[in-house]
């Protein structure tokens, strides 16, 4: 094998000349590996030059290493999402997944001004093209967000909204029936009209979690040291603002509960007054609940995904393992309703009619049902979870027990709830003037 011929010493990398008379520059890069230029060179000075320039961008900051050029956007993130699926909840992994698909893996937006980062090399996406595309985003997700049917089906049967619409009586959940699906097909199986929703900010929620993940990913990236510097970073792009979830006073839970469908009703007393997850109330087993302690245990959430059977997993953190105890009425409430419908220990405390889990789809088209006959449209499954703390953090719950109550780790998601409120400073009055008074 031919060896070179001489070789020039310098103070950051060395070039040597070969046998073909042409000169080879090498050099060491941060990571320790030796590199030597993608082609040779006709002169020394060329070399020596070529060197003073990859030791430039050392020096600034700027250097890359030469092979994060072959590495596109739509690798990187394939192998990102292969190496964190171990650690990743599995709903979490999928929302990944199907943000990665939609947003960043195909082309956002429509003819020439589609904006597509896939096939990109890591470092030829610049801030600029993180703007275009967080843009494209942007105006796509707000367009699918904005087209609804008239009536809410997403997710329901099209012959439901079709039922309503032609004055037919059906349930706003479980099967249908044959008579109902006869009629619809007898109709032209009609599918719900879409309109446009006037919400200027629908989509940003979708938006702003797209760019949290194209964030995250190519952070990684720059650990790796395949880039110097994150493009994505736009101010705010990944944060939305929610309008404040106002809770239900205790008038309005049971009023809500009420107009729930009769599977549903006691399950909307333990939403709102334990604090729970919706996963972890439709997650509960018979043998969680002890009704002499008043209390019930969490152990595990339901974990629905997209086109697979529903499965349960442990909580979301590692506190939502814990015991909670219920008010007596909510504790009369359950047993009740766990008398009047009796089966194994380790059957579900709430189930559809056929004794299988109730999924969020149909519990959401129940709750805007129930929602809607009291007046409270805002109120969704979670919502009640915000209530229940609410509640608990009125009625004096220190910091440590909401915590511990709702099942977080962080003191900052707790003190969420313990906001000052006209009710809990008339209390709080109230107990100074006891004090006051002797």
């Amino acid at each position: 094998m031919s060896r070179a011929k001489s070789t020039a010493r310098r103070g950051f990398g060395a070039v040597e000349q070969l046998p073909s008379k042409r000169w080879r520059a090498r050099y060491t890069g941060p990571d320790g590996r030796s590199r030597s230029a993608p082609s040779t060179f006709a002169t020394k000075g060329e070399a020596d030059r070529w060197l003073t320039l990859m030791h430039a961008e050392l020096l600034r900051g700027t250097w890359t290493a030469p092979e994060a050029a072959d590495i596109t956007l739509a690798d990187y993130t394939a192998a990102w999402l292969r190496q964190r699926a171990p650690h990743l909840r599995p709903r979490t992994l999928d929302l990944y997944r199907r943000l990665a698909e939609r947003w960043i893996l195909t082309p956002v937006g429509e003819g020439r001004t589609a904006v597509d980062l896939s096939a990109l090399s890591l470092r030829t996406i610049s801030p600029i093209l993180v703007r275009e595309w967080f843009a494209a985003v942007t105006a796509s997700a707000h367009a699918s967000a904005s087209t609804r049917g008239t009536r809410g089906t997403r997710g329901g049967h099209p012959a439901r909204a079709w039922a309503h619409g032609a004055g037919l009586t059906v349930a706003p959940t479980g099967r249908l029936s044959p008579a109902v699906l006869t009629s619809w097909q007898q109709a032209g199986s009609p599918q719900p009209r879409l309109v446009r929703s006037a919400r200027p900010d629908a989509g940003r929620t979708v938006t702003a979690q797209a760019y949290r993940l194209l964030h995250a990913i190519l952070t990684t990236a720059v650990d790796d040291e395949l880039i110097t510097n994150n493009p994505a970073r736009i101010p705010g792009a990944g944060h939305v603002s929610h309008e404040e979830r106002m809770p239900l006073k205790p008038s309005e839970v049971a009023d809500l509960a009420e107009a729930m469908p009769e599977h549903l009703r006691v399950a909307v007393l333990v939403a709102a007054w334990s604090g729970l997850r919706p996963g972890e109330v439709f997650a509960l087993t018979r043998a969680d609940i002890d009704i002499d302690a008043g209390q019930l245990t969490v152990r595990r959430t339901m974990i629905e995904i997209p086109d697979q059977p529903v499965a349960f997993g442990p909580p979301k953190t590692a506190a939502g393992r814990r015991k909670v105890a219920l008010p007596g009425l909510v504790t009369e409430a359950l047993f009740e309703h766990l008398t009047a419908h009796p089966s194994r220990p380790e059957a579900l405390v709430f189930t559809t009619s056929t004794g299988g889990p109730v999924r969020s789809g149909a519990r959401s088209v129940a709750m805007r049902t129930a929602r809607n006959a009291i007046g409270r449209p805002d109120i969704t499954w979670h919502h009640l979870r915000h209530t229940g703390a609410t509640l608990a953090a009125q009625a004096g719950a220190t910091q440590a027990e909401l915590m511990h109550r709702i099942g977080h780790t962080s003191t900052r998601a707790a003190s969420l709830y313990q906001h000052a409120s006209q009710a809990r400073d008339a209390y709080l009055a109230a107990a100074l003037d006891t004090i006051v008074r002797g």
